[in-house]
């Protein structure tokens, strides 16, 4: 899945890349969560334009649930996404995502020359108020080591044809950067927390927090098995 993203191009980067128009001093992201705002561009006419959207589509009824992610593989098939997948499609600009493996352990993962990405993204409206989601595909490769889903990241040349094409060929645009392009790394805790969104966030641990890291892990599974033991025991006891 993709539950965390950062978005620190520079404003002159975005309309290179992406060949849209951005007058406003935008400030870097280094933790986008859902319910927060972020960039992303659509299709307007002729041109791309970039526009805020909130991350998440509030559920249409007590039966459903807040939705950040859409699969690859279905969103053609799930009747809550297929008519964004055909008439609005978007790109997240996003420079790199978080995801954690277990136990809880968050990495930082970002193309190999840390440049701007597009992530596939679906808009809807919702309160008069624009709101996206984004497109996840299987993790690939090494990745899968972390966790078994990714965000939809489009290759730089697909990314016109992904905003300008009607529904009957968008499907041909879900293709994946290689995993040969990206690296990833260990980074602290605090991304957990909304509140945090700062650079230091993407510094990868050192390696004595890694070993630090680690030390706990083993006293905490320790513990653990004591606890695990001493509750069999008290069981055992109990009965008659």
């Amino acid at each position: 899945m993709c539950g965390r993203f950062t978005s620190t191009a520079s404003p002159e980067e975005l309309m290179r890349q992406f060949g849209v128009t951005i007058l406003e001093n935008l400030q870097p992201r280094w933790n986008v969560a859902p319910g927060q705002s972020a960039l992303v561009i659509q299709q307007s006419g002729l041109h791309a334009e970039a526009v805020h959207a909130k991350w998440g589509l509030p559920p249409a009824s007590s039966k459903q649930s807040f939705l950040i992610n859409a699969r690859m593989e279905t969103v053609t098939e799930k009747p809550t996404f297929r008519d964004a997948f055909a008439a609005r499609r978007c790109l997240v600009a996003a420079t790199g995502w978080y995801e954690w493996s277990a136990p809880r352990q968050p990495w930082h993962i970002q193309l190999r020359d840390g440049g701007l990405m597009g992530f596939g993204g679906l808009l809807f409206t919702r309160g008069g108020k624009p709101h996206f989601v984004v497109m996840t595909s299987a993790a690939e490769g090494e990745l899968r080591a972390i966790h078994h889903r990714q965000p939809l990241v489009l290759p730089r040349s697909s990314w016109h044809g992904w905003l300008t094409c009607d529904g009957r060929t968008a499907e041909q645009y879900l293709q994946v950067v290689s995993t040969r392009q990206f690296n990833w790394y260990r980074v602290g805790p605090a991304v957990g927390k909304t509140t945090e969104d700062h650079p230091r966030l993407v510094t990868p641990l050192d390696e004595a927090e890694l070993a630090a890291e680690k030390s706990t892990s083993r006293a905490a599974g320790a513990a653990q098995s004591q606890g695990d033991l001493f509750a069999r025991e008290q069981v055992r006891y109990r009965q008659p």
